[in-house]
């Protein structure tokens, strides 16, 4: 018999609530809707513009921060698209998992051109 686990401490709790709806998400729980368009679309457009305005401002260690966040940002939120297509009534579920290739492929190639361009400004 195993011990009861102890209650959560209060950083955990902290964090769950702040961060509840990409937890769900990266765990395929979420509305796939919701991902898709809300932590999907909306943020990366977001972040999109920040390195757009970086760009225009040529301020070259906020576009490398930008350029890096999406990135890394990106990873997480196709994975967490494609969990959650999972639970997706037909045909969204596909349609998701199709969109979310096109993503990625769009994704690395135009990150993979803008840091060459910036390692050769």
């Amino acid at each position: 018999r195993q011990p009861p686990e102890p209650p959560p401490s209060q950083w955990r709790k902290l964090l769950a609530v702040a961060f509840g709806p990409q937890i769900a998400a990266w765990r395929g729980q979420a509305p796939l809707a919701h991902v898709f368009w809300g932590q999907g679309v909306f943020v990366s457009v977001a972040l999109i513009l920040v390195y757009v305005d970086a760009l225009y401002r040529h301020d070259q260690i906020t576009e490398q921060v930008m350029l890096t966040l999406f990135q890394v940002y990106s990873i997480w939120v196709l994975v967490a698209i494609w969990r959650c297509a999972a639970n997706a009534k037909p045909p969204w579920g596909v349609i998701a998992r199709l969109l979310t290739i096109a993503w990625a492929v769009n994704t690395m190639l135009i990150a993979g051109f803008l840091q060459l361009d910036l390692l050769f400004r």
